[in-house]
């Protein structure tokens, strides 16, 4: 990807060396006081399995990602997924707060939701939304995604009939093979748009397939080329989205050139790095971006006992014990988030000691080995992920051990747990 793009909305130069160029730009952070941690320790205190969300933390981390655009670039919170596992209405606030100007939700529900507690903020739903709801979209001025015909002529009918102007971002497909239109049918979508007074074309938007890996930019530099082109296009048959989106996690920290008028924050925003190379990339290259996680996940004791070296634990009778046992039962499974796969290999953090996870996982309990945790006492508080001290049982560690990614450790996190900002 070149160092400069055409016109004023691609003309930033990248932080990436060659063949890419770089350049160093000054983070920011922003500090809370410990009132609202302390009141919230207390608040846990009622919950047996819960979630933790760092206020300081996803604050800071989204003003560091804001101080990496340019002043013209406004910022986008991408809360899809109930906010990536983290709690819509909580991650929604919060990053109210620290200054967001817009969300992106996959879904029209979540933005009915977070127009009921935000009346004037921007909203886009990024995913497919069903017909027969596209007035609900309309009348809670929701900003909608675009790419075929039959969908602007509905949005139309329904905008015509309640006097409203409704709001649309293009999506183009330039090489995720996901929703978007291509570049063939651009110019029948183009002519949808100008036959429909009551649609305003807000914005033009399209996603990057591999961006991450900067082994090699050659598809991503394809991508955002098409998308200019498509731009430029939009802009030739005489309509001017405002907002000019394509850049998410990692371009937004390694590629300034992609920014556009908007950019879309989603795993970054929650402290987690996109891929392992695109943290080495930025940190060898200087870039002012120290991301913390966001999320803890807790639980606590229910029981503790003793078992002799042959007992069994679990169903399918898969681990027996190899040593006299002090084992620890907490309420929590795969209905939770849990994954079986944790099975015998999970990690926990109980007094400052690592425990593991000894036999199956059930639906709605983990058995957990704490022979090597003095003083062990029901309720007492388990880190299921997190940081406890030196310890850490990080998103990245499960996704290693069940062949994923973090991206659906924290999204499967089940969202009825109750979620408590610290």
């Amino acid at each position: 990807m070149q160092g400069r793009g055409r016109g004023s909305v691609f003309g930033r130069r990248s932080c990436v060396p060659a063949p890419l160029d770089t350049s160093k730009r000054n983070g920011c952070t922003r500090s809370f006081g410990s009132k609202r941690r302390d009141s919230q320790e207390i608040l846990s205190m009622k919950y047996r399995t819960w979630v933790e969300i760092d206020e300081r933390a996803l604050s800071s981390n989204i003003s560091q990602l804001r101080a990496l655009t340019s002043s013209g670039t406004r910022f986008c919170a991408v809360v899809k997924a109930n906010a990536y596992g983290h709690g819509l209405r909580e991650v929604v606030h919060i990053a109210a707060r620290a200054g967001t100007d817009a969300f992106a939700v996959d879904s029209l529900d979540d933005a009915l939701s977070i127009r009921g507690w935000m009346p004037s903020a921007l909203i886009v739903v990024i995913g497919y939304t069903l017909h027969e709801r596209l007035r609900d979209a309309v009348l809670a001025d929701i900003h909608l995604t675009v790419y075929d015909v039959d969908t602007i002529r509905a949005i139309e009918d329904i905008a015509a009939k309640e006097a409203r102007q409704a709001h649309v971002h293009i999506k183009l497909e330039t090489g995720t093979a996901r929703q978007g239109v291509l570049a063939d049918d651009l110019n029948a979508v183009i002519d949808a748009l100008q036959s429909a007074p009551h649609v305003h074309v807000a914005g033009v938007s399209t996603h990057f397939a591999n961006i991450e890996d900067t082994s090699d930019t050659r598809f991503a530099t394809l991508q955002l080329s098409r998308f200019r082109e498509a731009v430029d296009a939009v802009r030739a048959r005489g309509l001017n989205p405002e907002w000019v989106h394509c850049a998410c996690s990692a371009a937004i920290i390694l590629y300034p050139e992609t920014h556009g008028t908007l950019v879309r924050a989603g795993i970054s925003m929650y402290g987690i790095w996109p891929s392992p190379i695109t943290e080495q990339t930025s940190r060898k290259h200087g870039v002012p971006c120290d991301l913390t996680p966001v999320l803890s996940w807790k639980s606590r004791i229910a029981q503790v006992k003793s078992l002799p070296t042959g007992s069994p634990v679990g169903y399918g009778l898969t681990e027996v014990l190899k040593r006299n046992s002090r084992l620890a039962v907490v309420p929590v499974g795969y209905w939770d988030g849990y994954d079986r796969g944790l099975s015998s290999i999970g990690e926990t953090i109980v007094g400052g000691s690592r425990c593991r996870v000894v036999g199956r996982v059930f639906m709605n309990m983990i058995v957990i080995d704490v022979s090597t945790v003095p003083n062990i006492e029901r309720e007492q508080e388990v880190l299921l992920l997190g940081r406890a001290g030196r310890h850490e049982v990080s998103a990245n560690r499960i996704a290693d051990q069940l062949e994923t990614i973090p991206y659906e450790i924290l999204a499967r996190i089940n969202p009825t747990l109750p979620r408590v900002i610290v």
